[in-house]
């Protein structure tokens, strides 16, 4: 992996670290309740778990996101910049004709204008998903249901 891009993946996972770390010390005060358990029957499952309405503001967004085995998205570009750290499963995306394999706990990010396709195997995978700023996170939401059983 050329140096650039281990500099922007340290970055991406110093971020994701300070986040995290800033959302567990503030938890007490700052605890957001998660907005509902989404589903889209091709998609998966989707919970925005930070987002605009929560922070008063679109600067960043954060969602768990559930894939179903051998889920393949169409290729597309975002806007923000879209940070995914593997829960659970085996994660890959393709970014600018560059597949990359994310297993559990491993972090992958796409850049605005990056061409991208999300990718599962034989086995379904979860992912925490942020995106700087918000809007492609509230743009992802639109269009799924809430899931009855949750």
């Amino acid at each position: 992996m050329p140096t650039r891009h281990l500099t922007h993946a340290a970055l991406a996972a110093l971020f994701v670290l300070c986040c995290g770390t800033s959302f567990l010390v503030g938890r007490t005060a700052q605890a957001p309740t998660p907005g509902p358990q989404l589903t889209n029957k091709a998609r998966g499952g989707l919970r925005m778990l930070l987002d605009a309405p929560q922070l008063g503001g679109p600067e960043v967004a954060a969602g768990e996101r559930s894939y179903p085995a051998n889920y393949l998205s169409a290729e597309h570009t975002h806007q923000s910049i879209e940070i995914i750290y593997v829960l659970s499963g085996e994660f890959q995306h393709e970014v600018n004709g560059q597949t990359h394999v994310l297993a559990t706990g491993m972090l992958g990010f796409v850049k605005p204008g990056d061409k991208v396709r999300h990718k599962t195997g034989r086995m379904p995978a979860k992912t925490l998903m942020v995106w700087v700023p918000g809007a492609d996170g509230a743009a992802l939401a639109k269009g799924w249901v809430s899931d009855p059983a949750h």
